[in-house]
């Protein structure tokens, strides 16, 4: 290989160690200054290779390119992260559809705005929750997806979730039981 294709290949690698986001073959064609997307394409197939006996492998998502922990630590290395590829209106959506799982997309909006189409429509992209038609709305639940990236079961998650909210809300001067906003797990609260 020579030098010019390993400084390419060098600087796709650092490109998508640095990014929250995946990266699309076009986009990594212009940050490494190549307009042959097969020559991208290419370099990134060769890198995914490299990766695949390793602790981090490159993956092809629908978003993009992107590193990924390997399936077998992402148990133990899930917390090293603060899930910086999640915005915190994505979290309030994502605790939400946790916390009153199933629940309808209505009801998300309803509580949290608008804002939460474009949140839900994010969070079905990175796999995490999912929507199935009911009437005029969707039913939103959590995938398997939604376990593994958060490296755990989703009760557990879900119990740790609703403490952290609990906690933002006594933080804020609310006080009181769940009557003055804070949540508790009880099933009549679980449905809408």
């Amino acid at each position: 290989m020579s030098g010019q294709s390993d400084n390419h290949k060098g600087l796709l690698e650092a490109a998508l160690f640095m990014s929250a986001e995946p990266l699309t073959v076009e986009g990594l064609g212009k940050i490494a200054g190549v307009n042959s997307l097969g020559y991208v394409k290419g370099m990134l197939l060769e890198l995914r290779d490299e990766y695949q006996h390793r602790g981090i492998h490159l993956a092809e998502t629908p978003q993009g390119w992107s590193f990924h922990a390997d399936h077998a630590h992402i148990e133990k290395v899930a917390g090293l992260t603060p899930y910086a590829d999640i915005t915190e209106g994505q979290k309030r959506t994502l605790a939400i559809v946790a916390y009153k799982e199933p629940v309808q997309q209505s009801d998300v909006i309803r509580i949290q705005g608008n804002k939460s189409y474009a949140y839900i429509k994010t969070l079905m992209s990175k796999g995490l929750i999912r929507a199935e038609r009911q009437g005029r709305s969707k039913m939103l639940s959590l995938t398997t997806e939604f376990e593994r990236y958060f490296g755990g079961e989703k009760e557990k998650i879900r119990e740790d979730l609703i403490r952290k909210m609990n906690s933002k809300l006594d933080q804020k001067n609310y006080e009181g039981d769940s009557e003055s906003g804070k949540l508790n797990m009880s099933s009549e609260d679980n449905n809408c």
